[in-house]
């Protein structure tokens, strides 16, 4: 596993875990004996209240994986995201455009994710339906 860090994105790297017989890919977390193991470990920001972790879906199978993990403060209160080298959150997927979507944070009011004209648009899946993103 790779780690790329700036003082307000930690970014990481890692290929899929899988069974070297069958190929079956592992979980990332794991539970036995009633004890959770995470096989990485995603550390979120201490010193922030405001963050937002973002993955990368793999479309191909034994690609590698990719964790943005984002701390939002007043000095850093948005992020560019996009598969340019300008952009500050990079995605390296040819359908995700240059300078792809903005990633804003507003005090008492959340996260905001604006699509920045690209081609194929903006897709978002969260994983807990009690978090909301709002459009912006």
């Amino acid at each position: 596993m790779q780690s790329k860090e700036t003082p307000q994105i930690t970014t990481l790297f890692w290929r899929n875990f899988e069974c070297e017989l069958c190929k079956y890919a592992y979980p990332y977390l794991f539970k036995t004996n009633n004890r959770v193991y995470k096989l990485v470990d995603i550390k979120t920001p201490a010193n922030s209240q405001n963050f937002i972790v973002m993955e990368s879906l793999a479309l191909e199978k034994n690609s590698s994986r990719t964790i943005h993990v984002m701390a939002f403060s007043d000095e850093h209160s948005q992020f560019t995201m996009g598969r340019g080298h300008e952009s500050q959150v990079r995605v390296n997927d040819i359908s995700v455009s240059r300078t792809h979507a903005l990633i804003r944070y507003r005090k008492d009011e959340g996260i905001y994710l604006s699509d920045n004209k690209s081609k194929f648009g903006t897709l978002i899946l969260m994983r807990k339906a009690s978090e909301q993103l709002k459009k912006g």
